[in-house]
């Protein structure tokens, strides 16, 4: 019987996104001293932006977690592999074994995992004599106890669990490069794992977004950890593109708009703290995710510009990987 507990492996949560567990773990294993709006940008994950049609709690997490987690570490040169499905399939109980074990070979290796319980969480330990896996959420608890038959059994029925294997390293101002090509990509498409009618993604997610404020069809407290989430995220690409900008000048034009957008959410942020039901500042609150569009706009137009020559070959797919 073995017991493992990783010391010093915390996750603090900001944007409550992915990033806050991949950094944990990455800065604890000594693989990056990037801070998590660097980490934000060039893993891309900064620039997914998709809202549900009626604001609900789960769009920033709306996303096919197994692919996108997956390329966010190898944009950094992380490999790594993952597993997920549904609590309900007959073959779950299998999988959770798997899981578990997977999780704590790379506990023994000294590597935190990733994997979701409710949110985004890290695996920092685990008692075989308890049968349970220490993790922490980043919710302020400290390290809490997981036993390995509850292992899956969220609110929803996904599970998921990510191992970060090992490092190759990379040309930094290929990664950057690559994540003004991946942010533009964003920006003008939609994901395809989301039905339209349902979701909208990249500049249409600030329409969706002002037409739920128009039409009343949200609830303002799911509707208030969107645009929280958000609200992080757009600090760090801001922060992202102002570290770019040091490297590239050209890049400043771009970096002030993307801190005119994350200033936009953040005045979203105070008006909501002053009407949680949005109701009274409905008009205001409109009025700043056009700003904030416009802003996030120009700036892709100079990313845009700024990337024309590896825009052009790209053909027509500037997602191409």
């Amino acid at each position: 019987m073995a017991k493992i507990i990783l010391k010093d492996l915390r996750m603090t949560t900001e944007s409550r996104s992915y990033i806050d567990a991949m950094h944990a773990v990455l800065t604890h294993a000594g693989w990056t001293s990037c801070s998590k709006a660097m980490l934000a940008g060039m893993t891309v994950t900064g620039f997914r932006f998709a809202v549900h049609r009626h604001l609900t709690a789960e769009s920033p997490t709306a996303y096919n977690w197994v692919a996108e987690n997956f390329l966010a570490a190898d944009f950094m040169g992380v490999t790594a592999s993952s597993s997920a499905g549904f609590a309900f399939h007959p073959t779950f109980p299998l999988y959770r074994q798997e899981a578990v074990a997977e999780i704590k070979a790379s506990l023994d290796r000294g590597i935190g995992a990733v994997f979701w319980k409710d949110c985004f969480a890290v695996a920092a330990g685990y008692d075989d004599e308890e049968g349970i896996l220490y993790y922490d959420d980043g919710s302020g608890h400290g390290l809490q106890r997981l036993p390995y038959g509850e292992f899956g059994q969220n609110r929803s029925p996904y599970w998921y669990y990510q191992i970060l294997e090992d490092t190759v390293e990379l040309d930094p101002i290929e990664i950057y490069k690559e994540s003004l090509m991946q942010a533009i990509y964003k920006w003008e498409t939609h994901d395809r794992m989301l039905p339209e009618a349902d979701y909208a993604c990249g500049s249409k997610a600030y329409d969706a977004i002002k037409q739920a404020l128009h039409g009343g069809a949200f609830d303002p407290v799911q509707a208030g950890e969107v645009f929280e989430c958000y609200a992080a995220a757009k600090r760090d690409v801001g922060e992202y593109i102002g570290v770019l900008a040091s490297l590239w000048p050209q890049l400043e034009p771009a970096a002030q708009a993307y801190r005119k957008t994350a200033q936009a959410f953040r005045e979203v942020l105070g008006l909501i703290a002053e009407d949680p039901s949005m109701k009274r500042q409905a008009r205001n609150l409109v009025r700043l995710f056009d700003e904030a569009q416009r802003a996030e706009q120009e700036a892709i137009g100079l990313i845009k510009s700024f990337m024309h020559e590896r825009i052009r070959n790209r053909f027509d797919h500037v997602g191409l990987r």
